[in-house]
């Protein structure tokens, strides 16, 4: 949508999301996915890409608690949602009669909630977390998972585990992922448990791994759990950032620009206001070293980035013009002003950056080449 209020905007392309997960089914022998919409689908909006999903046959979502799962139900959404994070025993059941699925990863934890539901006459749903390396959450041992197994209020569906280097191929990394998978499968082969461990980083690199479900998270959204290695033929990103010019001036030699005064020109230099800062996403880390896009053509980041508005210098964009559209971050999988390349510069994730958009960049979301709707959180 251009000129979004004349100011931010994020552009959640749906077709492409649903074509992701076409792949990622494919690539994985067609298993069940457990679609991760956790920190709002990873910034992208959980309820409207879950519904996206649930358009072409997903019934499984993972998120991090309570109140994310709450937020898919009143959207409608429909499938199973696994809970990954602590839940409060009452809280459980004041929504069992909701599509939840709750996580046990302790003995005492699971005592207490199963002699809650006996007390209740009910069965709680879980699925039982291991700690295989991670040291996170989750049991260790065969002797607490048959604890577990036998409590009589648990109705326990799977069990499952969490990669801590899946998305690497060094030697060791690879060998401690086997490991982890190894100490999982053993358990819950010998006891004919469900079983649940790829991650996005296990789905891609790790594909002779066995297991009821994937669970795709990064890799659906289009971006590499690891930048050093390329993603499947096909795959793209679902996200961009946009924004507009507001304002242009021309600053002279010796000026210097934004906080700071990090920014000195040497020669007449043509500025283009954005109305995008840090508090809508675009990381400060980023100052001075980024192109945002304009007709296609790279304009510096002059100087810092501000908390809401970004200069960046249009010298060599001569037809640039108030109301134009910026792309601040591109929907490209990698390179130019793709997330994955912005979190490389500045040594993070692009996890990292995706879940940092800020509350009041409006999503709109593309499906069948169109603009569906648009999500305001204020």
């Amino acid at each position: 949508m251009k000129n979004f209020y004349h100011r931010a905007w994020a552009e959640i392309n749906l077709d492409v999301l649903k074509n992701n997960i076409e792949i990622i089914r494919e690539y994985s022998g067609n298993r069940d996915i457990i679609a991760i919409v956790k920190a709002n689908a990873y910034g992208h909006g959980d309820a409207e890409c879950a519904l996206a999903m649930n358009h072409i046959g997903v019934k499984h979502f993972a998120v991090s608690n309570l109140w994310e799962a709450q937020n898919l139900s009143s959207a409608g959404v429909e499938g199973d949602i696994l809970i990954f994070g602590y839940c409060d025993i009452p809280l459980i059941f004041e929504n069992l009669d909701k599509n939840y699925i709750f996580t046990v990863g302790s003995v005492p934890y699971a005592r207490e909630l199963s002699e809650a539901a006996l007390k209740a006459g009910l069965k709680v749903p879980v699925h039982i977390k291991f700690d295989t390396g991670m040291c996170r959450v989750g049991i260790t041992t065969a002797e607490e998972a048959d604890q577990i197994l036998a409590l009589p209020g648990l109705d326990c569906r799977a069990g499952y585990t969490h990669f801590s280097v899946a998305d690497s191929l060094e030697k060791e990394d690879v060998e401690f992922t086997e490991k982890q998978y190894k100490k999982l499968a053993d358990i819950c082969h010998a006891r004919k448990l469900p079983m649940h461990s790829q991650n996005s980083g296990g789905i891609l690199f790790h594909k002779d791994f066995d297991g009821d479900f994937i669970r795709a998270g990064i890799v659906m959204y289009g971006h590499r759990p690891n930048t050093e290695y390329p993603l499947p033929d096909g795959i793209k990103s679902v996200f961009s950032m946009k924004a507009v010019i507001s304002q242009i001036k021309t600053i002279k030699p010796g000026d210097t620009v934004s906080y700071g005064r990090t920014f000195k020109a040497d020669h007449e230099t043509r500025l283009a206001l954005i109305p995008c800062g840090y508090a809508d996403g675009f990381n400060r880390r980023l100052s001075g070293q980024w192109n945002v896009l304009i007709h296609g053509k790279p304009a510096p980041v002059c100087g810092r980035i501000c908390m809401d508005q970004t200069l960046v210098d249009i010298t060599d964009i001569p037809e640039a013009q108030i109301g134009d559209e910026v792309t601040v971050y591109s929907d490209e999988t990698f390179g130019g002003s793709s997330v994955d390349h912005a979190a490389d510069l500045i040594g993070t994730i692009s996890y990292e950056l995706l879940c940092c958009i800020g509350t009041r960049v409006p999503r709109i979301f593309i499906e069948n080449g169109k603009e569906k709707d648009i999500l305001r959180y204020i």
